[in-house]
């Protein structure tokens, strides 16, 4: 199976859920903190930067400074009320609570990995901590806001 580098990347269809989500957007708040953007944003924060593009390209920033993204090639796309992201042969998604031309909210279920790695497990009784369970029982509440719209979706 050969990929076909010249062949122009396709724009996502011009529906009014994407003419709203294309563009970049910047954390403001969140009811967790550090949340995790699989597979390599570990710890994100507050003024964290989401960049959806009009070709279905979602790059994420550690924040406004960082030049260079945390998350390898990802593809989004929505589906219903989720906005789902993909990587290699893994996808995740995120449940949309508000979408409208300047606000983002959406909600995580995913437990960020630094709790599972070694050095921060002591004990089975830690598996279950109480920010786990706090994350398990109502999710990763994630706020954004829109800093600028990217393309012209135009054709």
């Amino acid at each position: 199976m050969s990929c076909d580098l010249s062949k122009k990347p396709e724009k996502l269809p011009k529906t009014e859920q994407y003419e709203k989500l294309i563009g970049k957007w910047k954390v403001t708040k969140s009811n967790f903190l550090p949340f995790e953007h699989p597979s390599f944003c570990e710890k994100m924060e507050l003024n964290s930067i989401f960049k959806f593009d009009e070709y279905g390209i979602l790059r994420v920033y550690e924040n406004e400074k960082t030049k260079r993204n945390c998350n390898d090639y990802q593809k989004f796309w929505i589906d219903g009320n989720e906005i789902i992201a993909f990587e290699y042969d893994v996808g995740f998604s995120y449940e949309i609570l508000k979408l409208t031309s300047d606000s983002l909210i959406i909600k995580s279920e995913i437990v960020p990995a630094y709790f599972f790695k070694e050095e921060n497990i002591k004990t089975a009784k830690d598996l279950q901590g109480d920010d786990i369970r706090f994350i398990r029982e109502n999710g990763i509440i994630i706020t954004l806001k829109k800093q600028e719209t990217l393309g012209n979706n135009e054709d």
